[in-house]
């Protein structure tokens, strides 16, 4: 068997989401997340991703390489173990000092996060001009690279779900809600009342924080947006991304990995 596939790897703060990519291919064949554990061991890692290879009939032996890229250190060691040791392929970690497809005008770009450049690195190649990247994850991010292929930098504000959670944890009389669009901007009950505010709260966070992007740089970005929330806000508000990239980070490493193969 031929070992040609490539397994990328995205750890989050809240989520580790895998992909496997065929020989020449764009788009992953297969993709899955789980949540990002630190007491998780290597081989219970190994055993998750096998189980789930083995429901699309994937043979772990057909994997050939693999990346990584990751905002929770102390996880990577349990990340390359387990690549080592169940597909037997040593994983490539994304960082600032590997081939990336831009160049960065930061003075600290170490402080960049892996997800960042990996998210830079999809917009550059897949999605060429002046953009602005956002990401809604457990941060919400916001990274800026022009027509030069240069990474200016960006913005960083708190995480849709982590500030829900944040909030019914610390306010007694208000319940867990689910992110999603209420039918009138006035609630009519707390729940309703909580999505309200949550779901315009955060479009005017995005549409203020890409107006002021632009005007400050006087620059027409055009938007990219990626991270799971954000098909929601734009089933409803279509005026704010320009381009919708679920898998975006995963076609990030596949691109990575090609470039630093």
């Amino acid at each position: 068997m031929k070992k040609e596939k490539l397994l990328v790897i995205d750890v989050g703060n809240s989520n580790t989401v895998f992909g496997l990519f065929h020989p020449g291919d764009k788009e992953p064949k297969f993709h899955r997340r789980s949540v990002t554990k630190l007491d998780r061991t290597s081989d219970e890692l190994g055993v998750f991703l096998r189980a789930f290879l083995k429901e699309e009939e994937i043979s772990p032996w057909s994997v050939g390489s693999a990346i990584y890229s990751s905002v929770v250190p102390p996880f990577n060691p349990i990340v390359e173990r387990m690549v080592e040791d169940w597909f037997g392929v040593k994983p490539l970690s994304v960082n600032y000092k590997i081939n990336l497809p831009f160049s960065i005008e930061y003075p600290r770009p170490f402080e960049i996060g892996a997800d960042r450049l990996v998210n830079a690195a999809a917009s550059v190649q897949l999605y060429p001009g002046n953009s602005i990247i956002i990401d809604l994850g457990t941060a919400t991010t916001f990274c800026v690279v022009n027509s030069k292929n240069v990474y200016l930098g960006g913005v960083i504000a708190p995480g849709l779900k982590i500030s829900m959670d944040a909030l019914t944890r610390n306010a007694a009389q208000l319940p867990p809600i689910v992110f999603q669009p209420p039918e009138k901007i006035i609630g009519s009950s707390t729940i309703e009342a909580l999505q309200s505010g949550f779901f315009y709260g955060w479009v005017g966070l995005l549409e203020h924080i890409i107006k002021e992007i632009k005007q400050q740089h006087n620059t027409d970005y055009k938007v990219i947006g990626t991270g799971g929330l954000v098909s929601t806000i734009n089933n409803v508000h279509k005026g704010i991304f320009n381009i919708i990239d679920p898998l975006l980070t995963l076609k990030g490493l596949e691109i990575l990995f090609q470039m630093n193969k």
